[in-house]
């Protein structure tokens, strides 16, 4: 299905690329799209002041980019139930847009897919297209938008199937704008793999459904990401992207704009070498400046630490990194950045254990050496962590918690990693002892 709409500063020309000339005469050059997904208002991120606080921040930035306009691909709102606390501060954010010159497009993604219709009645400020889960498409100057939305919250066919292979307009710019589960034949969130996205003909595509933004598989298609980290697993840089037309009739490559005001990452602490509390201190605080360094970031961080190498067997870590309280400590401030230390760490050390050695002896440490070397009594351990594991997943108590399924190489390294910490207690006991 094509919408037919002209907005009053274009002629009606029968040709896309007289229709794009004008347009890019008119507004300085070339058409500039902002695209954004998985806004989730009504969900407040842990460090944002209100569920609505990275829209307030969208509309910013559209005014301050003076772009043309806005698509939104889908999870818009959190559910259903957050509709009361975001209604206001979403159509006055489209009003703002409107009264701007700026267009509003969106599709609708597995959580916002019945608040759309409804969004559409109450303001004339937003297209929405693709709802009841048919392809339609809508012009404006030299850009087709080509785009398709949730019919329920759970959609296990994938919509590339039925896309109309005439709906592309070879003389436009294609843009396409999907809410979707990429690379996977098999989601409840609508499935597309790489080769729907190759030959349907369509020269950009902007996804949502995953938080993490950037470009996937060798397709013209990027996941816009969560405009603002959710939370603390969100990792790496959050914001929007801007697309931007050529007068030769394509898109410049998508250029992400940051928009959240806070940052987590991740930094890895190699402890090989080090004999004593005093020398992981620095070398936390040594890994960490090297990660402000090489992130070319200012605003406020929050890292993750994550201990590798060989960790000496006097060491513990708990104790290492123990303090007082359950907040996030600030850490460091320097280069614009500052720095706060989550109240959680990743332990993925090795111990500095002989297990040859150990096994060939007797006692307990040595059955246990014997265990941790044998893949078949590894695998057993394993396999008992991952029915434990799903035990846990599906009590009534963790119902209501997103969760997945750990694979057995998963479970393998953790039951080698809680076996090594045992061993560790036992060869410091017998140290002790002697």
């Amino acid at each position: 299905i094509h919408k037919e709409e002209k907005p009053s500063k274009f002629f009606t020309l029968p040709i896309g690329m007289l229709l794009c000339i004008w347009y890019t005469q008119d507004s300085g050059g070339s058409m500039r799209i902002l695209a954004c997904a998985d806004i989730h208002m009504g969900r407040k991120p842990v460090l944002a002041q209100s569920g609505h606080s990275s829209w307030d921040a969208i509309i910013e930035k559209a005014l301050s980019l003076a772009v043309d306009v806005v698509v939104l691909v889908g999870d818009v709102v959190e559910q259903e139930k957050a509709w009361l606390s975001v209604y206001g501060p979403l159509l006055k954010g489209l009003q703002t847009l409107k009264e701007a010159g700026i267009r509003v497009i969106g599709v609708g993604g597995n959580h916002d897919w019945n608040i759309f219709p409804r969004l559409v009645q109450d303001s004339d400020a937003i297209t929405i297209l693709g709802l009841g889960g048919k392809w339609e498409s809508l012009d404006i100057g030299c850009v087709r938008f080509l785009g398709w939305s949730f019919r329920s919250s759970h959609e296990e066919a994938n919509p590339l199937k039925e896309f109309p292979s005439d709906l592309p307009n070879p003389s436009l710019i294609n843009l396409g704008l999907l809410h979707a589960d990429y690379g996977t034949a098999l989601s409840a969130y609508a499935p597309v793999q790489e080769q729907d996205l190759l030959h349907s003909g369509v020269d950009l595509w902007m996804l949502g459904h995953i938080h993490k933004k950037g470009r996937v598989g060798a397709a013209k298609a990027y996941y816009c990401g969560s405009p603002y980290a959710l939370d603390v697993n969100e990792m790496g840089g959050h914001g929007l992207y801007l697309l931007e037309t050529e007068e030769d009739l394509h898109f410049k490559e998508p250029l992400f704009i940051p928009l959240c005001p806070y940052r987590y990452e991740t930094c890895c602490i190699d402890v090989s070498g080090i004999a004593d509390a005093d020398g992981i201190q620095k070398q936390l605080t040594k890994s960490i400046r090297l990660c402000i360094q090489e992130l070319k970031y200012e605003g406020t961080l929050f890292v993750k630490a994550v201990f590798t190498g060989t960790l000496a067997l006097s060491l513990n870590l708990d104790q290492i990194m123990q303090k007082v309280g359950d907040d996030d400590v600030f850490f460091i401030e320097e280069q614009g950045v500052v720095a706060y230390l989550l109240d959680r760490y990743e332990d993925q050390t090795e111990l500095a254990i002989d297990l040859q050695q150990l096994s060939m002896g007797s006692g307990p440490d040595a059955l246990l050496a014997r265990k941790l070397l044998d893949p078949i009594q590894l695998d057993r351990l394993a396999r008992q962590y991952l029915s434990l594991d799903e035990e846990s997943c599906n009590s009534s108590a963790y119902s209501r918690l997103d969760s997945s399924s750990l694979s057995l190489e998963e479970a393998a390294n953790l039951a080698r990693q809680a076996g090594m910490r045992l061993l560790q207690a036992m060869v410091v006991q017998k140290e002790g002892e002697r």
